[in-house]
């Protein structure tokens, strides 16, 4: 069986992701891919994997942790997403870096030792991640953290690396939370593995969070007008309706003390950058609009 892991990141989809793919769980269910209620697993492998502290699990645990999540009897592929899977989001930017902790992925790998495990974890751009996240701590921790953070520190790769390491020959699927407007379609797809042939609800989901729904119509109706789109003319239409009907800012309004908009480009090609070199790890697939 395969199971696959949504670990994130923190203030990327904010759950919509799981969520679409829920809007599809009879057509899944039927092709064997099991898609459970959040409320099932959350706890209980939050909760077993801080137990086991990476040891792998007994048959029995194994078993037990497949009986909470249900309906597996029949099942080739189950998705389980939770942004806490790796740890809360408080403690997701340190002075070390970005999920410090991410080499806990091999306790969750570790659950399910008698099965294919896999990752998907969508990335942003620090330049906006940090101060989002900072932004939730309580103020006197928040000044505090600034304080010590070191923007050259803030790098996706040691995250995606760390990953890699802990857990040898685990696949890893990695897509940038800025270009999902494009590519959410893809993701539904590969993070679920069902029929290429079954097209499922939800792929104008995330337009239809950041457009609005006059502009998610006239997208729709001239997409359909066209013949013979290619993925390049399709994302340049994309982009054209988001600037006309976004519903809210695309450009994020950073205010973090001490972040100029030198630290800002600098941190935003660092993230390029890195997105560059993870695509090439050799345990990862990068998806791409």
């Amino acid at each position: 069986m395969q199971i696959l892991f949504h670990i994130g990141a923190h203030a990327t989809d904010h759950g919509l992701l799981i969520r679409s793919i829920l809007r599809n769980r009879g057509v899944l269910t039927e092709q064997g891919i099991v898609v459970p209620g959040p409320s099932r697993y959350r706890e209980l492998i939050g909760k077993v994997s801080t137990q086991l502290r990476g040891a792998p699990a007994s048959d029995e645990t194994e078993d037990m942790l497949l009986d909470a999540i249900g309906d597996h009897a029949s099942a080739e592929r189950i998705v389980l997403s939770n942004e806490n899977f790796l740890c809360r989001g408080s403690v997701v930017v340190t002075e070390e870096g970005l999920y410090p902790k991410a080499q806990k992925s091999a306790w969750l790998r570790n659950c399910f030792p008698s099965h294919e495990v896999e990752f998907a974890i969508g990335l942003r751009n620090p330049a906006t991640l940090v101060p989002d996240l900072v932004a939730e701590l309580p103020e006197g921790d928040r000044d505090v953290l600034v304080a010590a953070l070191d923007p050259d520190r803030l790098r996706w790769l040691d995250v995606i690396v760390d990953i890699a390491a802990a857990n040898p020959e685990t696949p890893i699927t990695v897509w940038c939370h800025e270009e999902t407007p494009y590519i959410w379609g893809d993701l539904l797809r590969e993070l679920t593995a069902h029929d290429p042939a079954t097209v499922l609800e939800g792929g104008g989901d995330m337009l239809e969070r950041i457009m609005s729904p006059e502009g998610v119509d006239k997208l729709d109706a001239f997409l359909d007008g066209q013949s013979g789109v290619t993925r390049d003319q399709r994302n340049a239409a994309i982009t054209a309706f988001m600037d006309a009907y976004a519903a809210e800012p695309l450009e994020a309004e950073i205010d973090l003390p001490g972040w100029t908009a030198e630290t800002v480009a600098e941190l935003t090609a660092a993230y390029d950058e890195d997105a560059g070199a993870i695509a090439d790890l050799a345990t990862v697939t990068m998806i791409r609009a």
